[in-house]
């Protein structure tokens, strides 16, 4: 089995391919050299996490009827650690692989299709949702670190206001202007202002 297959119509993006046997159908990665992928064929059987790491791919796909639950831990700590977009196609349909797969967020379960002209754009498809969900995410994210932020600085405001007489306005500037002269954003000047109160009393 090779390491590498290249598509002379590329589409720059590298898709790593997990297979159960050594002697796999190829038609699945046919389709993908067809719409131009750069593909990583790779058994389920070595350490998913450690192929991931040394392909360093754009697309994990699986070409799968069973996964061990092994692969499925690794396919879920992979998601924590380092999301890829990943698509799943099969020739039976399995509830049972299918639950468990979910907490991997799988972006797509394809069952017995692997025309190129179906599988071009079930990826593509599965990609945009993706970049979708992560930009939800990150934005989640973000928001939460702003309100967590300003929790801190409400926190600050109100020790400064009660320890130097300074009103909410007077409060609110001196963080600011203690947050540039310190090069420092201001939800991280309010939480060193708070930990040393705390630390006092």
């Amino acid at each position: 089995m090779q390491n590498q297959y290249k598509s002379n119509n590329s589409n720059g993006l590298k898709v790593l391919l997990l297979i159960e046997h050594p002697h796999y159908d190829h038609d699945l990665q046919n389709a993908l050299l067809t719409c131009g992928y750069h593909v990583y064929p790779r058994l389920t059987t070595c350490s998913i996490l450690k192929v991931v790491d040394e392909v360093i791919p754009d697309v994990i796909i699986l070409d799968v009827d069973k996964l061990s639950n092994e692969s499925i831990h690794s396919l879920v700590i992979l998601n924590q650690i380092d999301p890829k977009p990943m698509v799943v196609f099969t020739e039976f349909s399995d509830q049972i692989m299918i639950q468990k797969l979910l907490n991997s967020q799988i972006n797509a379960y394809i069952v017995g299709d692997k025309l190129p002209h179906h599988v071009g754009p079930t990826i593509q498809v599965a990609i945009a949702r993706f970049k979708q969900v992560q930009s939800l995410q990150s934005e989640l994210i973000e928001t939460k670190r702003k309100l967590d932020g300003r929790k801190w600085i409400d926190k600050a405001k109100g020790i400064l206001m009660q320890h130097k007489g300074l009103s909410e306005d007077q409060a609110y500037k001196t963080l600011r202007k203690m947050a540039m002269d310190n090069s420092q954003k201001m939800d991280d000047v309010a939480k060193n202002i708070v930990s040393v109160m705390q630390a006092v009393n």
